[in-house]
């Protein structure tokens, strides 16, 4: 069973925009620490990947997209873990994105043509700087399933994934019985955040408020390049 809330028969003709991909933006990323329960939650786990997971904690980031090859759109993603990918004779294990919703249709069509990303499309409410506040919420139908409020820090740093070996950058996606392996690449300044609230429905995002935030900074003016995919059979 798919986790795709819209299966690929379903989705419109757009146009294509092939990677590479070069995009600018700022976001929230967060490491959570997660029961099993909630990691291996099969309504945010493809069936291909599940009972294969490894690690204790998840990835969540949120971002806005000031520009990419499909113009600007906004991002909600959750990575669970490792999970053995294929990788010559041997397997390898690879981070995966389960989770995913974007504010653009063609967004969704080519985030799954080139990288096999899963994506579904929502719609989002970001708000900034708000008495120093800011303020996210994910909708679908009109109804918020995933709501985020932060606290940025003042102090910023620049950071660089150049300076990261590339094996920890991969990731991998099975998609359409194909396997996706890429490496993105960043770069902007880093700043320390708190978050301050956050609530869910479970149905359509993980539940993260069962488990606890181990590190949660803000990226601004970041800029970010997904590469061509190494494409290999299933």
């Amino acid at each position: 069973m798919s986790i795709l809330l819209t299966p690929d028969r379903d989705l419109p003709t757009v146009p294509l925009a092939p990677a590479p991909w070069s995009l600018t933006g700022s976001g929230y990323i967060l490491m959570v620490k997660l029961p099993s329960t909630v990691l291996d939650d099969p309504r945010h786990v493809p069936q291909e990947l599940r009972g294969k997971r490894s690690g204790k904690y998840a990835t969540v980031m949120l971002v806005d997209y000031e520009d990419s090859a499909v113009g600007p759109y906004r991002e909600l993603l959750y990575i669970p873990g490792k999970f053995p990918f294929k990788g010559g004779p041997k397997k390898k294990n690879y981070q995966s994105i389960t989770r995913i919703y974007v504010s653009s249709m063609e967004s969704v069509v080519n985030g799954r043509r080139n990288w096999g990303i899963p994506k579904d499309v929502a719609s989002f409410d970001y708000r900034y700087g708000v008495d120093g506040i800011d303020r996210f919420d994910t909708r679908l139908d009109g109804k918020p399933f995933a709501s985020f409020t932060f606290k940025p820090g003042k102090l910023k740093w620049p950071f660089s994934t150049a300076i990261v070996p590339n094996a920890l950058l991969q990731l991998a996606q099975l998609h359409g019985g194909q396997q996706f392996v890429y490496a993105p690449s960043a770069s902007g300044k880093l700043q320390f955040a708190k978050l301050l609230d956050w609530s869910f429905d479970s149905t359509l995002f993980p539940d993260l408020s069962q488990g606890k935030v181990v590190a949660c900074v803000k990226v601004a003016r970041f800029t970010m390049g997904f590469p061509v995919s190494v494409v290999t059979p299933a």
